[in-house]
């Protein structure tokens, strides 16, 4: 537990670190509206060392990585979608459950310029993570592959109806059904 000293009033009280975690990660985002992406980033990294083990750290992974793509969309940077591709699989490790982190990983493979590798990379290892389906799925509906899209998506669904993120996935599906 980390404590603060209050010296005015010479008191000690605990830190609350998710509280802390948040206030940084609500300062970065305040930062990214405003077009500050350097001093969003810091934010963020703050927001992650206080409290790395929490499930809402993912948030915090999936807000830095939108910084380094922000900031990739003005200078080109070509090391800046690894850094936001690395920090939307943190993100996913965190929560699986959110289809925005999947989008982000996708869009970040495409700054890359490594689609078809990364869908050739996550379909081969699809049966040790279900998960890598939707990766593939979101891939295939950028390359503007929708047969085989809907195909994956509609079967990870089929398999695993009763999860959180099936409905946002059916969502997906129902935009290409009928193309």
């Amino acid at each position: 537990m980390l404590l603060s000293l209050n010296a005015a009033r010479c008191e000690i009280t605990p830190v609350d670190a998710a509280r802390n975690a948040k206030e940084h990660n609500n300062q970065g985002v305040i930062f990214m509206r405003e077009g500050d992406y350097l001093a969003a980033i810091k934010e963020f990294k703050i927001a992650i060392g206080i409290n790395p083990k929490a499930q809402s750290t993912s948030v915090y992974y999936n807000n830095l990585g939108q910084a380094y793509m922000k900031i990739y969309e003005i200078n080109k940077n070509r090391l800046l979608p690894i850094w936001a591709q690395s920090c939307f699989e943190d993100a996913l490790r965190g929560d699986c459950m959110n289809i925005t982190y999947y989008r982000n990983l996708v869009n970040a493979y495409e700054a890359r310029g490594t689609l078809s590798s990364r869908a050739s990379y996550h379909l081969a290892r699809k049966g040790e993570n279900p998960y890598n389906a939707i990766i593939v799925g979101l891939i295939y509906l950028k390359q503007n592959k929708i047969g085989a899209a809907v195909t994956i998506l509609d079967t990870f669904c089929s398999e695993n109806p009763d999860l959180i993120i099936a409905d946002d996935i059916k969502r997906i599906i129902a935009k290409y059904e009928f193309i």
